[in-house]
């Protein structure tokens, strides 16, 4: 993709309705060239140092890389000996620090096996790893095809590990049986291999694919869970012990949602957070587009306004919504795996124009095959960063704002 002049690609804008400005604020940093494949990306304090560090879900392991050093370091893994290259992949890692000690406890899935929605033996599993230093593997029961997961406030100090499984259990074509998105509660000492009890939270969509969450409490205390998929978005959330739901009905959505985040101006503002969604359309797709709430139910207007930001991706896989910028308004960063028809792949920032409706689009870096991507502050510097792994591309990199 060319890099334009920014006077023509303002006027440019004018008519296209999309600008291209001339660069991006980022400054790339490779923190790993060799990774494997890179299925998913976490973010946590891992050694208790105060800083953030950076988890990957890779093929064979589960890494870590210290901050500042970068240093890679294996947290765990379950390909051991001959046994190497007879397991399936890893696929996806959640951490957070759930019992208050300053260190992330990490929950992995693994076995990924998308083309067997049947065997929970041959398809899928999920383990609760614990923390650096106190690391012994609970097997924890689960739906065929784990994908994604991520732990969810549930109260006062109390989380759950939500987990998304790809498919229906024994789905064919995404016809079937709905997908259980599960609840999983640990006991008060998860790694002695306690009773984890379980809550099917959701059973609405039949091919999901990615999730996100978000504090509708204002106290931090209660999160509200965003599920996408082939058929569209669900809200979910904890009333008084019991799961509720609500189809969030975005419009002219693209064959549904492969990625959806809420925007995120920091922390403190949950209603701002509920007003405005980003999606790429559909799953593996080509579309990034933007909600926003147009009215209110009160009002009998409530609604949503759906903007195109870009529809020239291919295999769009990574997503977040948040001020990046530090500007006062939210910017949707992007990433795709496979080559588009300029036969690029890599990440896209797109932000706000002067005019309504109007989005401007920096190219970050047109030079990976981005899998995930995480936006979070690394150096306190106040400046958000965006960490991204590359699929064929087989890299981690840190794109450090320097705006």
């Amino acid at each position: 993709m060319k890099k334009l002049p920014l006077s023509l690609s303002l006027s440019l804008g004018l008519c296209s309705g999309f600008i291209l400005a001339a660069e991006s604020p980022f400054k790339a940093q490779t923190i790993d060239p060799q990774i494997a494949i890179g299925y998913g990306l976490a973010v946590g304090d891992v050694d208790g140092d105060g800083d953030q560090d950076i988890l990957l879900a890779d093929k064979r392991d589960f890494i870590w890389y210290e901050n500042p050093s970068w240093k890679k370091h294996l947290f765990h893994t379950f390909h051991k000996g001959d046994k190497r290259n007879q397991l399936r992949d890893n696929v996806c890692i959640a951490a957070r620090d759930i019992d208050g000690d300053g260190k992330v406890e990490i929950a992995v899935g693994g076995n990924w096996n998308p083309g067997n929605t049947d065997s929970e033996e041959q398809s899928g599993s999920i383990h609760y790893l614990g923390s650096l230093g106190k690391v012994k593997p609970v097997q924890l029961p689960h739906d065929p095809t784990t994908h994604r997961m991520r732990w969810v406030h549930v109260g006062d100090k109390k989380y759950a590990l939500v987990v998304l499984p790809l498919h229906g259990r024994g789905n064919r074509g995404g016809e079937g049986k709905p997908v259980n998105v599960t609840a999983y509660f640990p006991p008060s000492n998860p790694s002695a291999g306690g009773s984890w009890k379980t809550a099917i939270i959701n059973n609405e969509l039949h091919k999901t694919h990615n999730f996100d969450s978000f504090d509708i409490s204002r106290d931090g205390s209660n999160d509200a869970v965003i599920i996408g998929g082939a058929e569209g978005a669900r809200s979910v959330w904890l009333t008084e012990g019991k799961w509720q739901s609500q189809d969030l009905a975005l419009p002219d959505m693209n064959g549904g949602a492969g990625e959806i985040r809420i925007g995120k101006f920091g922390e403190g503002e949950p209603v701002r957070q509920r007003n405005t969604f980003a999606c790429i359309e559909p799953i593996h797709g080509n579309t990034v587009a933007v909600y926003e709430a147009t009215g209110s139910k009160g009002e009998g207007k409530a609604g949503w306004k759906r903007t195109v930001l870009d529809d020239s991706l291919n295999q769009g896989h990574a997503l977040e919504y948040a001020d990046v910028l530090g500007t006062g308004s939210l910017q949707v960063v992007a990433g795709w795996r496979n080559p588009n028809k300029e036969g690029k792949v890599g990440i896209k920032l797109y932000t706000p124009g002067e005019r309504q409706g109007m989005w401007i689009t920096h190219l970050i870096d047109d030079k990976i095959a981005c899998e995930d991507l995480k936006v979070v502050d690394l150096n306190k510097d106040g400046k958000p960063d965006i960490i991204a792994c590359g699929r064929s591309t087989r890299n981690v990199v840190i794109y450090w704002n320097k705006g």
